[in-house]
């Protein structure tokens, strides 16, 4: 069993969104699967335009220090209420629900090569952090 601490700062929130980047372009079809269903599954988002195109990091992987596909699944106290707090506190706002961000998501998803779910876990409305570069 694995406690990890959640993020202080917004460095350490981009080097959580770098290895989700990086297990996206994988060779390793492992790594590239687990991260398109971190994607799929999540319910809150840091989302940031790159290169004309919106990308979205769900704040349970963001949301703790130094993460990796293996202490994501080694942490039985993931909770995305913890790791939005924490995220909500750095960027100084809270996730908020948006329709043309909804359907961005949508799209990103279809880029990834799969259909988003109706909603985020457990029904719940997807929400979500708009990060300016």
């Amino acid at each position: 069993m694995i406690y990890i601490k959640t993020v202080d700062s917004l460095a350490e929130i981009k080097n959580n969104m770098k290895v989700l980047d990086n297990y996206l372009v994988s060779r390793n079809e492992d790594e590239v699967s687990w991260a398109k269903e971190r994607i799929k599954q999540g319910t809150c988002f840091i989302v940031v335009s790159l290169e004309d195109e919106f990308h979205f990091y769900p704040s349970r992987f963001i949301g703790y220090v130094n993460n990796t596909m293996s202490k994501h699944d080694s942490n039985e106290w993931k909770d995305g209420r913890e790791t939005n707090s924490a995220i909500s506190n750095i960027l100084a706002l809270k996730p908020e629900s948006n329709d043309k961000l909804e359907c961005q998501y949508k799209d990103y998803c279809e880029l990834l090569g799969f259909k988003a779910n109706k909603s985020g876990a457990f029904g719940v409305k997807r929400k979500y952090w708009l990060l300016s570069e």
